[in-house]
């Protein structure tokens, strides 16, 4: 009769296990879709089979064990900082790009050319009211396009400023997300498929800002560093970052639009720690490209270094001549030359001297002549091919942006397909465990059903 007992205690401790395991199998396919979830595996644990001891053995649940590949997920996040860095340059420098564009009919290459050629029908006619009225508009145009370019620039850097501001808070409200995590997990617990669903889930959504180390620590939190050096959660502190804008000691120009710093909570500037991601991307365009074009603290940028050389040189032309200067700019601020060129507001079309000590067109020939003479030009290049050589290079950074971005996409659905290969929810696989589930639970169930009917025979047999 015991022995009867004991297998009906191991039969409905059988029913509790299939119950667990199909339990499991559930929140498998429930989760499926889940950011951040795995398969999780039923565990199924036998006990001790000795009847002499009272132990009649049969199976218990046991905890379920997660199928995640730490490999997996490093890679798969290490491929999204790659694409988040190169979709970023692609998105920040296509503005920028468009800014230089020497294709269509406006902007600064075409307002150069329409100034050179006004100095050109001017020496044909240097006397000419017309001609001289020309080059005073050609010129007011060739400022105007220059200072358009400029502003656009500066409401470009606003706009960056903006995206860098908006990805630190990105970033902060994922490090809360961690720090959740690492409270839940101090102290006593259990494996919690769900926590860890939304610790990966952050983690990966990090990596696309920057660089991102997970290190599990004893006590069953995680360390996460941002740049590899850059502490970001550690237990349950959050080491929050922000914006801030500072010109570094002993800047060339310290009037200059300073430059974009990240600080930590502690108030460590920790720019140069973040050079992976979109924040790496974003801080890239911010203190290196638009710099070199509109100016910053150590950079003059090209766009007034065309603005003042230009000036300077058309100016000292007519100065030699006698005449009066046709720009006016600041040029007590290196890194003010191209928002501030403008035409000499006092000049009047008669006032421009075309003569030089050898002839009556002599200067106006000698402006005419600078549009293909690289020794008048800044960097030894002539002011269309100095123009030039900067919209080419922003032209390159582009495309290598783009064709970058191309490729860490793909290698980003490549790293996840392999994860989910080794570690994704398979419905076929749950379907196939859930039938041989079902009919486990079945047959243990009949057991229990057989067992009833033995004892109730027995008690039959004693009334």
């Amino acid at each position: 009769m015991s022995d009867l007992f004991g297998i009906l205690t191991s039969s409905a401790n059988a029913l509790k296990a299939f119950q667990s395991a199909l339990d499991v199998t559930q929140n498998n396919v429930s989760n499926s879709q889940t950011p951040g979830y795995v398969t999780q595996n039923a565990v199924l644990d036998s006990l001790s089979f000795n009847t002499a001891s009272g132990l009649q053995g049969g199976v218990e649940a046991g905890t379920p064990q997660s199928s995640r590949n730490q490999y997996a997920e490093a890679s798969v996040r290490q491929q999204v900082t790659l694409a988040g860095n190169s979709s970023q340059l692609t998105t920040s420098l296509q503005p920028i790009e468009q800014v230089f564009n020497v294709t269509g009919t406006g902007g600064i290459a075409n307002a150069l050319d329409s100034l050179f050629q006004s100095f050109s029908s001017w020496a044909t006619n240097p006397s000419d009211t017309g001609a001289q009225s020309a080059v005073l508009s050609a010129a007011s145009g060739a400022a105007t396009a220059i200072q358009q370019s400029a502003q656009q620039l500066g409401q470009i850097t606003t706009s960056v400023n903006g995206d860098i501001q908006s990805t630190l808070t990105a970033i902060n409200q994922a490090a809360a997300q961690i720090q959740q995590y690492n409270e839940a997990q101090q102290g006593p617990s259990k494996p919690d498929a769900g926590l860890d669903a939304q610790l990966n889930s952050a983690l990966e959504t990090l990596a696309q800002y920057g660089d991102v180390q997970s290190m599990p620590q004893p006590d069953g939190t995680v360390t996460v560093l941002l740049g590899g050096q850059v502490p970001l959660v550690i237990g349950n502190q959050v080491n929050q970052l922000s914006l801030t804008y500072t010109t570094p000691a002993g800047a060339t120009n310290p009037s200059a639009t300073p430059n974009a710093t990240i600080v930590d909570s502690h108030g460590t500037d920790v720019t140069d720690k973040l050079s992976d991601g979109q924040l790496g991307a974003l801080l890239s365009v911010r203190n290196t490209v638009l710099p070199q074009l509109i100016g910053g603290p150590n950079d003059e940028g090209g766009l007034n270094t065309l603005a003042s050389n230009l000036a300077d040189t058309v100016n000292g032309m007519l100065a030699n001549a006698g005449g009066a200067p046709l720009f006016t700019y600041d040029s007590s601020n290196p890194t003010a030359a191209a928002s501030t060129i403008a035409l000499n507001s006092s000049l009047q079309p008669q006032d421009l001297v075309a003569s030089d000590s050898t002839s009556s067109n002599g200067t106006a020939l000698a402006l005419s002549n600078l549009a293909n003479d690289p020794t008048q030009g800044p960097q030894g290049m002539t002011f269309g091919q100095f123009y030039a050589s900067m919209a080419s290079s922003l032209g390159n950074q582009l495309s290598q942006a783009q064709t970058a971005s191309t490729t860490d996409t793909q290698s980003v659905a490549q790293a996840r397909s392999l994860r989910q290969q080794l570690s994704g929810v398979s419905l076929d696989d749950q379907a196939m465990q859930l039938i041989q589930l079902q009919r486990s639970y079945q047959a243990s169930s009949q057991m229990v059903s057989v067992i009833d009917q033995i004892l109730q025979s027995v008690i039959n047999m004693v009334q």
